[in-house]
């Protein structure tokens, strides 16, 4: 009743466009064809063996994206959160999934969840989840904190990020060990954070790991 009170008095609109829209987060159709195109990432050497199930973006790390993520991530803006999850929510419903045993999101340290109040790779994905038959398990622990990745060079987010991440424990590495693992996030940049924790997931037995990110500019 509130929210249809409020969708009286303020409209939505598609986060793109500004068209308006049915409900809160929703995107119109125009748009959300034109932006959500689902495409693997080049991968090489080393990720390309890890990841052999292949990297999967969902669109080009540009706006209204790529201003969505910094919205809901830095600001903690309501309607860009719920846009995301609609977004990855659509995304989900182009993908086949039945090669995926388990979803797994990139950790943040807890003291940086303390701080923004929540993991955004948890969060713009587990609206998906419940329309889907798979669940996300938070198997992978950051132990250290690390510099922001943002700004350094390839290299430097190799240094910055090695060692950051494990499997939280015995349970969840039994949930791992012989499973075909998605990885998820929200950017895909180097893919050095991607790298760091699909090896630490193929170490913990995983026998496939598949990648899907919201958005990525990485060719």
């Amino acid at each position: 009743m509130i929210e249809a009170i409020l969708n009286f008095l303020f409209p939505p609109k598609c986060p793109a466009c500004r068209g308006y829209v049915k409900h809160n987060g929703q995107w119109c159709d125009d748009c959300l064809n034109k932006i959500l195109q689902p495409r693997q990432l080049p991968l090489e050497g080393k990720m390309g063996k890890i990841f052999d199930g292949g990297v999967m973006s969902f669109s080009e790390y540009e706006d209204p994206v790529k201003k969505l993520i910094a919205d809901a991530k830095f600001e903690k803006k309501k309607y860009a959160v719920k846009a995301l999850q609609f977004f990855v929510n659509k995304g989900f419903e182009k993908l086949d999934l039945h090669d995926i045993d388990i979803v797994v999101p990139v950790p943040l340290h807890k003291n940086k969840i303390k701080q923004r109040g929540f993991n955004q790779s948890v969060l713009f994905f587990e609206e998906a989840m419940k329309n889907s038959d798979l669940e996300i398990w938070e198997v992978l622990r950051r132990v250290h904190e690390t510099r922001p990745q943002f700004g350094l060079k390839f290299a430097e987010r190799k240094k910055n990020i090695k060692g950051a991440f494990a499997v939280a424990d015995k349970k969840h590495r039994h949930l791992v060990k012989g499973k075909r693992v998605l990885l998820v996030d929200d950017i895909f940049t180097t893919g050095a954070t991607f790298a760091e924790c699909g090896k630490v997931l193929r170490e913990a037995g995983a026998s496939q790991i598949f990648g899907l990110v919201i958005s990525s500019g990485h060719r």
